[in-house]
């Protein structure tokens, strides 16, 4: 019985490809507003916590920090989702295409 282990490693690296896009993209487009909105996130809430911003507590600061690294994290996990599922998606539509081909060829060497 032959196994083929090459479609599935096949799938995987338009996946890995797909992604490896969008963290370009995330790089190009998204990584400066994810900070800059993060920050302001962080602000706003201590603002809440702590009060006025103008005192700059220590933990203001540390929330202000976190609010950026969640907001490019979070950020850049939603341009990876979406860039592997599309890798994904035109993988799975190289494929149905690469076997119609194939099946068009045999049905066609067959009548010949």
């Amino acid at each position: 019985m032959k196994t083929t282990t090459h479609t599935n490693s096949t799938q995987h690296s338009e996946t890995f490809f797909g992604a490896g896009i969008a963290f370009v993209a995330f790089l190009l487009t998204g990584a400066m507003p994810a900070v800059v909105y993060g920050g302001y996130t962080g602000l706003i809430l201590s603002n809440i916590f702590f009060g006025s911003v103008e005192t700059a507590l220590t933990a203001s600061r540390w929330m202000t920090g976190a609010g950026m690294v969640v907001g490019v994290l979070a950020t850049l996990s939603l341009y990876l989702v979406i860039g592997a599922g599309l890798g994904a998606a035109v993988g799975a539509r190289r494929k149905a295409a690469v076997q119609a081909a194939a099946t068009h060829r045999d049905a066609a060497h067959a009548l010949s």
